[in-house]
């Protein structure tokens, strides 16, 4: 009976796990890697490290091991490390976190390495996690983030570009350097052409990601410039925030930099911020640096550039991909046009409260004054399909006062009341 009782005891062990041999998982041991440079528009370098011992996809080969775990290492960390991780948010790591273990087995994950460097940074013995014998291995790797972005995808773990497109559409974007008080844009672009380089990877970089590039050169462009800043007062302050506002971009990309001499050469450094237009929404900020080489400005710059427009890219993306869930923002300001006393305005102010509170889920009060209410209010698409259909809105519902159309910008819309 006692002899029963222990064999019992040993079967339910092994079923339990207690003494069952853990299996080895194929997510990386390391998970050490940082970010270099974003190569192109569809790769970026990454320096990676890896662990390997002589047990693995390469029996008793530690090299070859560490080898695969730093490349591993440098895939994952494109996929959930860094500023700008390509699983972003919640849902999409717990999605992936189901695929996981399949992504990662075998060598599936040389798929998207696209170059590896002859050298080895460095290679040292160590001990693993478990304690055992085994290697340290460090290099370069250029991930192909287009390839598993496409894979994502497919896997229904993030959404497409199109999805994201036809849901809320992909942002209009203009890209101008930063102006000086007196100036405008287009006069920084005649004057330095350090500036016209800049722009040209910036914009050479959003016609690749597949964006529509208004590109402030036309005549007539230049024509509504001068006209809006004899019109508008202010305007010589934020020239770029009125070129961009009317020539009609949802995002307008500022941009500024130097070249300063250093040991060796040169070396570019480039700040770029995007933001949305009609909100002034700040939605992504990065600086950018090159190598110091010796040699001519331009490739210093368009490295600069290039190590800063990825990150500021995928913060856009992510504003559109959160402004689908919650609704598209926009930018609503009620100007008092008519004769009204203290107690009319505020029985109007209150309406405009109420209306918003009713026809949209979320809102934000910025100013309320006796001559303008200022509002951000987020819109679902299938409620709110363009920004004329929050001025009907509000037209219709308004009982108190009369209301008409002063202006409708893309997501800025400006109401009279009469």
């Amino acid at each position: 009976m006692d002899r029963i009782i222990v064999c019992c005891l040993f079967l339910t062990g092994i079923i339990t796990g207690t003494w069952a041999k853990k299996e080895t998982s194929n997510l990386p041991l390391s998970k050490q890697a940082s970010f270099i440079e974003s190569y192109s528009p569809a790769e970026v370098t990454i320096q990676a490290t890896g662990l390997g011992g002589k047990t693995g996809w390469f029996k008793n080969d530690m090299s070859k091991n560490a080898l695969l775990d730093a490349r591993k290492a440098s895939v994952y960390f494109v996929l959930q490390n860094g500023t700008d991780p390509l699983l972003n948010t919640p849902e999409a790591k717990a999605k992936f976190e189901g695929i996981g273990e399949e992504f990662f087995s075998g060598i599936n994950v040389n798929t998207y390495i696209s170059w590896e460097a002859d050298k080895v940074i460095s290679s040292v013995n160590t001990n693993l996690p478990n304690g055992d014998k085994g290697l340290k291995l460090t290099k370069m790797f250029r991930v192909n983030k287009k390839a598993l972005t496409d894979y994502l995808v497919s896997q229904g773990i993030i959404i497409s570009r199109e999805e994201l497109a036809q849901a809320v559409g992909m942002p209009t974007i203009m890209v101008i350097p930063e102006t000086p008080k007196g100036q405008t844009p287009l006069e920084v672009f005649d004057a330095n052409p350090i500036a016209r380089q800049a722009a040209a990877v910036v914009e050479s970089y959003l016609t690749a990601r597949q964006y529509e590039v208004i590109v402030p050169r036309a005549i007539e462009q230049l024509n509504n410039m001068t006209q809006l800043q004899t019109e508008l007062k202010g305007a010589e302050e934020d020239a770029s925030y009125q070129l961009a506002l009317a020539l009609g971009s949802d995002v307008y990309i500022i941009f500024n930099g130097t070249v300063a001499p250093g040991s060796g050469g040169n070396k570019a450094s480039v700040q770029v911020k995007a933001y949305e237009t009609t909100t002034a929404r700040l939605l992504g900020t990065e600086t950018g640096y090159s190598q110091t080489r010796p040699g001519p400005d331009e490739p210093l710059v368009e490295e600069a550039v290039n190590d800063a427009i990825e990150k500021v890219l995928q913060r856009v993306t992510n504003y559109w991909t959160t402004d689908l869930k919650k609704g598209m923002q926009y930018k609503v300001i009620f100007k008092v046009l008519g004769a009204y006393d203290d107690d009319a305005v505020e029985n109007i102010q209150e309406k405009i409260s109420e209306l918003i509170d009713e026809g949209f889920s979320e809102s934000k009060e910025n100013i309320i004054t006796n001559k303008t209410m200022d509002y951000i209010v987020w819109a679902k698409r299938n409620e709110f399909k363009k920004s004329s259909a929050i001025y009907q809105y509000f037209k219709k519902e308004m009982s108190t006062a009369k209301l008409t159309k002063v202006n409708i910008n893309k997501k800025l819309v400006i109401v009279g009341i009469q």
